[in-house]
C-alpha cells in the first residue's frame, strides 16, 4: 500500500483556553450510577431479551408442530424445556427436572442465608 500519496497535513482545532487544549473534554454524569446499579439494569434487560426469545421459539415449535415448550425460571434464573405427548399433552419430560431445579433454588436461598450480611 502506497501512504506517499496521503496528505498528513491537517489542522486541530484549538480552543480558547490556550494552545494545547482539545477541544474534546470529558463531561461529567449528572446521574452517577453504581456498579451494583447497573447490574441490576444489565440482568434486567436479559431477562426480558430472554423471555422475548422464549416467546420466539415457542412460536417457532408451535409452527413446526412440535411439543416442545420452552420456559424461564425467575427464582434460579434458568431456562427450561418441557417436552408434551402430541396427542394429549401430558407432560414427558422437562429439562431439567423439576427435582433439579427446587435443589437449585434450595440451594440458591441456602448461599444466600449463609453469606447474609447484615449491620
Amino acid at each position: 500500500m502506497d501512504i506517499n500519496g496521503v496528505n498528513s497535513n491537517f489542522n486541530m482545532p484549538q480552543s480558547s483556553a490556550g494552545a494545547g487544549a482539545s477541544r474534546f473534554e470529558k463531561t461529567q454524569d449528572t446521574s452517577p450510577k453504581t456498579t451494583t446499579e447497573i447490574n441490576k439494569q444489565n440482568e434486567e434487560n436479559i431477562k426480558k431479551d430472554l423471555k422475548k426469545t422464549i416467546e420466539n421459539l415457542n412460536s417457532q415449535m408451535d409452527k413446526l408442530g412440535t411439543d416442545l415448550k420452552f420456559g424461564f425460571n425467575d427464582k434460579i434464573d434458568i431456562m427450561y424445556v418441557n417436552v408434551h405427548e402430541k396427542s394429549s399433552g401430558k407432560l414427558i419430560r422437562k429439562f431439567p427436572t423439576e427435582e433439579a431445579m427446587k435443589l437449585a433454588e434450595h440451594m440458591k436461598e441456602f448461599v444466600g442465608m449463609l453469606f447474609d450480611k447484615k449491620g
